[in-house]
């Protein structure tokens, strides 16, 4: 009796989560500009994150994988990363992407832009063979459907493109003895 409440105690606990650290070095081709950023312009980005090992159910069958880290556009344009969303076995297509808020070192014409900024990768139908955020460049290279960027203006405007190159590199996981949370509250 004891060994099987035991046994049943053990069961219930949380595996160990692990942390993965991932760079993202991409490059975009504007196709929406907004002030002096013309259509055509291209602009270099990275994005560097950490999965803190939380996932929940999104909408429409998709994983959040909640994350911390920043992405920066150009010299001045920057913003954290909260999480990376994918859908996988979706009937029209999978998606692969990379969430940032609070963003900072945009405004023009008194339009603060502050995001969502976003990296959108769609994949065809089986692209991600399951809904968990991968780690080899091979991966994130067969998401190419549609590749794109966007850094909204609270409903008003935004600066798009599509990704012209994107280079992932991640470390080795490491064990998360703990419930990760963001280090920065939700402005949004």
């Amino acid at each position: 009796m004891f060994r099987s409440l035991i046994l049943s105690v053990a069961l219930c606990l949380p595996g160990a989560a692990k942390a993965q650290s991932c760079t993202l070095d991409f490059t975009i081709t504007v196709t929406q500009g907004v002030g002096t950023t013309r259509p055509g312009t291209s602009l270099s980005g990275e994005a560097e994150f950490t999965l803190t090992g939380r996932t929940f159910p999104g909408e429409g069958g998709a994983a959040v994988h909640l994350a911390q880290g920043e992405m920066r556009l150009g010299p001045d344009i920057r913003g954290e990363v909260w999480a990376l969303v994918t859908t996988s076995g979706n009937p029209v297509a999978d998606l692969l992407a990379v969430h940032a808020r609070n963003v900072t070192g945009m405004d023009f014409a008194g339009i603060a832009y502050r995001g969502p900024m976003t990296i959108s990768l769609y994949g065809h139908p089986g692209s991600l063979p399951e809904a968990l955020v991968p780690t080899d460049q091979a991966a994130w290279d067969a998401m190419d459907l549609r590749r794109s960027f966007a850094l909204h203006a609270q409903g008003y405007d935004r600066l798009g493109g599509d990704i012209a190159s994107l280079t992932l590199a991640c470390d080795t996981p490491v064990p998360i003895d703990s419930a990760v949370e963001s280090a920065y509250p939700a402005r949004q």
